[in-house]
């Protein structure tokens, strides 16, 4: 049978993530250089560029097929290009800040009608340049033949405004969508940093509780304890900033809280470790066993007949990081009135960093408690 559980006192540490975590990722989403705007403008002229290359070209080609005449081709290529140019960049320099709220009909509309009004200015330079160059060579070339580049000139400058406006909107979505992630990722590191900030305090509740019970009988043993205590925390403290680390380094910092227990219980606590050295330096959640671990002891030793028993066992299946910590006694059933911190602790970093590819379950037997967590894969944020 399966069941949930926890070694917590009453009345300590109401809930689990504070209520200020959206205010900390926000901060630090401010906090961020926004250089979104500049990769915008960075990639727009890159783009401008090509593309108005591209059109020279296609346009320099197209005119001496029409016209066999390579200066006039030339002449229309040297002007009409760089007006075409200078007038897109005029048109992204009136949009650009008219759209940062989103594309609406009106802009459409009005970029629609510039698009009119810049072709009909390109046909008019056009068709002074062909006056000028081709009237005494061929009139005929020049003979009120103004609807094809009207057409032309004013399709270019459509597709150029529709394209313009149609990849700003698309950038935008994917920018706010960017965004919401990278905020979204920084709650959830917040939310990480408050859990694990979270242990160490239930742990130095509860170990501080414990010396205060050995005092009054036992002070040598009580010293003793508050030396381990301390080198548990200079551990904890010297790998704060880390939220993953080996599995040997977890595995030595529940050597030293068994330690401590050791101290306080003697006989009373025996306790082994399976582990296959082969997967020593597997990356785990800091402190991920330290919540389980605690249970065993409380639970067991309050339910075992003044005797516990407790066995590690981490072993690799596959893609799989087993571990299993079993211990003698009985499960007591957890009050509804006391905060189950230390396992939803364990649980919601296990969510965090391993999402959809982690089970833990406590299962118990007439005289055992089996408390089994399988990881798949590696963890997330690390």
């Amino acid at each position: 049978m399966s069941v949930v559980a926890d070694a917590e006192e009453p009345g300590e540490h109401r809930g689990i993530v504070p209520d200020t975590l959206a205010e900390v990722s926000t901060r630090e989403a401010e906090a961020r250089p926004n250089t979104t705007l500049e990769r915008k403008l960075g990639t727009f002229w890159r783009v401008q560029t090509v593309g108005w290359l591209f059109s020279a070209v296609f346009g320099f080609v197209s005119r001496i097929i029409a016209f066999e005449e390579l200066a006039f081709a030339l002449t229309l290529t040297a002007v009409l290009e760089p007006i075409g140019f200078s007038l897109t960049a005029l048109a992204h320099s009136f949009f650009r800040d008219r759209i940062r709220g989103g594309v609406t009909l009106m802009v459409v509309v009005v970029a629609l009608i510039l698009s009119v009004l810049a072709g009909l200015s390109q046909m008019l330079v056009a068709d002074a340049i062909k006056t000028a160059m081709l009237t005494q060579s061929d009139p005929n070339l020049v003979s009120g033949k103004l609807v094809i580049p009207a057409v032309y000139y004013t399709l270019v400058f459509m597709g150029w405004s529709l394209a313009y406006l149609w990849i700003n909107a698309e950038v935008d979505v994917r920018t706010a969508r960017v965004q919401r992630g990278e905020a979204r990722e920084a709650a959830l590191y917040a939310e990480l940093n408050q859990l694990r900030s979270q242990l160490d305090s239930h742990f130095l509740f509860n170990a501080l509780n414990v010396v205060a019970m050995e005092i009054p009988e036992s002070p040598d043993i009580a010293l003793e304890m508050t030396k381990r205590v301390a080198a548990y925390l200079r551990y904890s403290l010297a790998h704060h900033d880390q939220r993953l680390c080996s599995l040997s380094e977890e595995l030595e910092a529940v050597h030293n809280y068994l330690r401590i227990q050791e101290l306080r219980f003697e006989s009373r606590l025996n306790y082994k470790f399976n582990v296959d050295p082969n997967i020593e330096k597997a990356q785990v959640p800091h402190l991920v066993m330290q919540p389980l671990i605690e249970n065993a002891v409380k639970h067991g030793l309050a339910t075992a007949n003044g005797y516990l028993a407790i066995s590690v066992t981490v072993e690799r299946r596959g893609a799989q990081l087993a571990l299993e910590i079993r211990n003698s006694g009985q499960l007591k059933t957890q009050s509804r009135d006391r905060p189950a911190v230390g396992l939803a602790n364990t649980r919601r970093r296990l969510e965090l960093h391993y999402p959809d590819r982690h089970r833990l379950t406590i299962d118990r037997t007439e005289d055992e408690v089996i408390v089994r967590m399988t990881l798949w894969g590696s963890a997330c944020y690390a």
